[in-house]
């Protein structure tokens, strides 16, 4: 059993993690969570997140602070070299989420839930949303809109599209067994998240905003 408050809390947090990664955010009970983390208790969940949200923020924002710090690194290089293409901003938006796939302290699960997360209709718990409060993410939105056309920026939400696909590219991953190497995979998705960032957009979409725009 845990010894204190701290423990009893990382412990839930471990256990949702699994559980939400291998069965789905929302297929679970809160009592089951509390079970796999050796809760005789049955509020410890209740006590320490408050709900199902509560537990989901905490599982995404334990892993903000890596991801923020690598982000911010490479965002800073950008800012030095002043080497603002569309493959750079991809590497850095790829790169410190695709290292939580050797992250053997909830990693993979993570990717996994955040994934199912942005992909739900209305999620109650929207990851991007979360995650926005990292200021890296916030950095590089605010970076790479200058490269995008204004289109891709509002009504098309191209950054968001390729966030959310790297996520699910990242979650297929780690439902895979571990590789000894991901760096093919994480050039390669490089790749595709540029690709959806500088995608051309065609004249029948345009021609489709305009007319919607015009009611």
């Amino acid at each position: 059993m845990p010894r204190n408050a701290d423990e009893t809390r990382a412990q839930l947090i471990r256990a949702g993690e699994r559980l939400f990664a291998e069965r789905g955010v929302y297929a679970v009970s809160l009592r089951e969570i509390n079970r796999d983390a050796d809760q005789r208790n049955s509020t410890a969940l209740q006590y320490h997140f408050e709900d199902r949200q509560g537990l989901i923020l905490a599982i995404l924002r334990k892993h903000e602070l890596g991801l923020d710090e690598k982000r911010n690194e490479l965002l800073d290089e950008i800012e030095r070299t002043g080497q603002m293409d569309l493959p750079v901003f991809s590497s850095a938006l790829v790169l410190p989420a695709a290292e939580k796939l050797s992250d053997r302290k909830g990693g993979r699960a993570y990717l996994r839930i955040a994934a199912e997360l942005a992909n739900s209709y209305r999620p109650r718990v929207d990851p991007i949303e979360t995650i926005s409060t990292s200021v890296s993410l916030n950095r590089w939105r605010a970076m790479v809109e200058p490269s995008l056309s204004p289109l891709a920026v509002d009504p098309l939400h191209r950054r968001f599209t390729a966030i959310r696909i790297m996520l699910v590219e990242l979650a297929r991953r780690a439902e895979s067994p571990r590789r000894k190497d991901d760096r093919l995979f994480a050039s390669h998705l490089i790749d595709l998240v540029t690709a959806i960032l500088g995608a051309p957009i065609s004249d029948q979409t345009s021609a489709l905003l305009a007319e919607r725009a015009r009611g």
